[in-house]
């Protein structure tokens, strides 16, 4: 009996060997691998169709908000339109939320491939439709750019603030949310 503790004891002692040896190795090869791959490049990533929050309501308010603030802010600071009174400004921005909202529903749920390849660019005609339609059809007597170039000109600018402001907010609650997780893992 004696013998054969002793052999299975030395089994055990070889296989634990061995077990360290093939963990070595495997360590080694790691090591080989993170040298001999190329370098990873950095994409920089603008997500068009990002929203402010995953409860909609929420998404709604905040997107009215800044729909309201930009277009006030652009219209009049850069005087593209005329219009009767600042109360415009509001259903402008109401109008053309619930219109985004629904264009984006109705498109990522039945053409994702078309807004995916367009790059954007279905969004930002669908925006000059809205607000050609809001100059030339439905705001006629409130609304009024000023010639036909400024809808493209207001709409361009637009566009391109909301990307900056959505990325912006988006790199603030996720520096926010590392900052809360960092000092919950502290506590």
């Amino acid at each position: 009996m004696k013998n054969d503790d002793k052999d299975l004891r030395k089994e055990i002692e070889d296989l634990e060997k061995l077990i360290a040896k093939v963990k070595q190795q495997n360590e080694e090869e790691k090591q080989k691998l993170k040298h001999s791959l190329p370098p990873t490049k950095r994409v920089v990533k603008i997500n068009l169709g990002l929203d402010y929050s995953t409860d909609p309501i929420i998404n709604l308010i905040v997107g009215f908000l800044i729909n309201f603030i930009l277009i006030f802010v652009i219209i009049r600071g850069l005087s593209l339109a005329e219009t009767t009174n600042n109360y415009v400004y509001i259903i402008l921005a109401a109008l053309f939320t619930l219109y985004e909202t629904i264009i984006k529903i109705y498109l990522f749920r039945n053409h994702q491939k078309l807004v995916i390849f367009s790059q954007g660019v279905i969004f930002f005609l669908a925006n000059l439709i809205f607000f050609y339609l809001m100059d030339l059809v439905f705001m006629k007597e409130t609304l009024a750019f000023v010639n036909y170039i400024y809808p493209m000109l207001f709409v361009f600018l637009f566009q391109l603030l909301r990307v900056i402001i959505k990325n912006l907010y988006a790199l603030i609650i996720q520096k926010i949310s590392i900052r809360l997780a960092k000092n919950h893992k502290s506590r």
